[in-house]
C-alpha cells in the first residue's frame, strides 16, 4: 500500500505542467470602438483606452497595444470573408496617447498602396499573457487623395469672413479629378485648433457668417472625395486668418437747425440712436463749393458753434454726420443740408 501511495505521488508530481490561466480580473476588456479615417497622406486609427477588466474591475495598468493589419487589393476584397492578418505592431501606451488627454489612443500609418484596403484590429496588453480579446475590425480603402487647395484668401466683412481659393484639379498621384470633389472648411480661434464648420461646399468659396467683430478667426480648406462608403480627404491648404470688423455706419443726424449766437453760428440736431456712437462731424460749404470738415464733437454733445464763419459771404450751407467707435470709424451719410443766410 505504501508503495502505491509513493508511486501515485511521484506520478502527480512529475506530470507535464500547463501555463497558468490569467485571472479574469486582470485581463483587459476588449476594445469596441476602433475606428479609422484618412487624413492627408495617412490612415489614422482611434480607440478608447480600456479602463476595466473582463470581470468589470478597474484595470490597474496597460503596457501597450497590439495592432494587427491586413492589406488586400480592393479587387480581391470580400466583405464578411475571413481576414488573414499578416503583420503586427506593438505600440507602447506612451506613444498611443501622445498629444491626447489620456482618454483616446491613436496610431497613424503612411507609405500606403493605392487601390488597397487596409483592415485593422487591436488588442490591449496589460502584462505577460494579460492580453485582451480582439477589438472590432475597421477597414479603409486607400486611394490617392486630392491635392491641397492653393491661393486661400480670407476677406473680413461685418460679422463675416469670405474665403476663396483655387479649385483643386488633380490627385496627389498626378491623375486628373473627374467629379465629386467637395471642400470642407475648418475654423478655429488659433491656428492649431481648427474644427469643421458648416457643410461641405462644391465651389471654391465660402462665407462664414454670425462672427464677432474684432476677434481673430483662423481657417484651412481640405478637399474630399466620396468613393462608395469611404471618404477620401485631401491635403490641407495653408492656414489663413482674418478679423471681422464693424462696417455698418450709424444713421445720419436729423432735424439740423442753425441760429446766430454771440459766439458765432450755433448748430443743433436730434441725437442719433446707435449703441456704438462715438460723435458727430460738422461740415460747411459755400453755395458753389463742396462740403468741408470744420470740426467734430463727442457723443455727449448735440450742438456745435461755428466760431469762424466765412468772411464776406452772405449765405452758406451746413451738414452733420455721425460716426461710431469702430477702427477705422464708420461715418454716416450727411444730414439734410441747412442754408444759413446772414441778412
Amino acid at each position: 500500500m505504501a508503495c502505491l501511495i509513493l508511486c501515485s505521488i511521484f506520478i502527480s508530481g512529475c506530470g507535464r505542467k500547463t501555463l497558468p490561466i490569467p485571472p479574469q480580473d486582470a485581463v483587459p476588456a476588449p476594445i469596441k470602438d476602433l475606428a479609422s479615417h484618412q487624413e492627408g497622406n495617412k490612415i489614422i486609427l482611434n480607440w478608447s483606452i480600456p479602463r476595466r477588466t473582463t470581470a468589470g474591475s478597474r484595470l490597474p495598468q496597460i503596457e501597450s497595444f497590439l495592432i494587427f493589419r491586413a492589406v488586400v487589393p480592393e479587387k480581391d476584397y470580400c466583405p464578411g470573408c475571413p481576414v488573414s492578418f499578416t503583420s503586427t505592431i506593438e505600440l507602447p501606451l506612451g506613444q498611443a496617447v501622445r498629444g491626447s488627454k489620456g482618454k483616446m489612443a491613436h496610431y497613424s500609418e503612411t507609405l500606403l498602396r493605392p487601390e488597397h484596403r487596409y483592415i485593422y484590429k487591436v488588442r490591449t496588453k496589460a502584462g505577460w499573457r494579460l492580453i485582451s480579446a480582439d477589438s472590432n475590425q475597421t477597414s479603409f480603402l486607400w486611394l490617392s487623395p486630392p491635392e491641397a487647395p492653393t491661393g486661400l484668401r480670407a476677406v473680413a466683412g461685418d460679422q463675416q469672413i469670405t474665403l476663396t481659393w483655387q479649385a483643386v484639379q488633380k490627385l496627389v498621384n498626378g491623375s486628373t479629378l473627374s467629379d465629386g470633389l467637395r471642400y470642407r472648411i475648418y475654423r478655429g480661434s488659433t491656428a492649431d485648433n481648427l474644427q469643421i464648420v458648416g457643410d461641405a461646399v462644391e465651389k471654391p468659396s465660402y462665407t462664414d457668417v454670425g462672427l464677432f467683430n474684432g476677434r481673430p478667426y483662423f481657417y484651412k480648406v481640405v478637399g474630399e472625395l466620396k468613393r462608395g462608403g469611404d471618404l477620401i480627404k485631401g491635403l490641407s491648404s495653408a492656414v489663413v486668418s482674418a478679423r471681422p470688423r464693424d462696417l455698418t455706419p450709424p444713421p445720419p443726424p436729423r432735424n439740423l437747425t442753425v441760429v446766430k449766437v454771440a459766439g458765432g453760428i450755433k448748430l443743433l440736431w436730434e441725437r442719433t440712436m446707435a449703441s456704438d456712437l462715438a460723435g458727430y462731424k460738422i461740415y460747411r460749404r459755400l453755395p458753389a463749393g463742396k462740403l468741408a470738415l470744420i470740426g467734430q464733437v463727442d457723443v455727449s454733445q448735440g450742438s456745435f458753434i461755428d466760431k469762424d464763419p466765412p468772411a464776406g459771404q452772405s449765405s452758406w450751407y451746413y451738414a452733420v454726420t455721425a460716426f461710431d467707435r469702430a477702427q477705422p470709424a464708420n461715418e454716416s451719410p450727411y444730414s439734410q443740408e441747412v442754408l444759413y443766410e446772414s441778412f
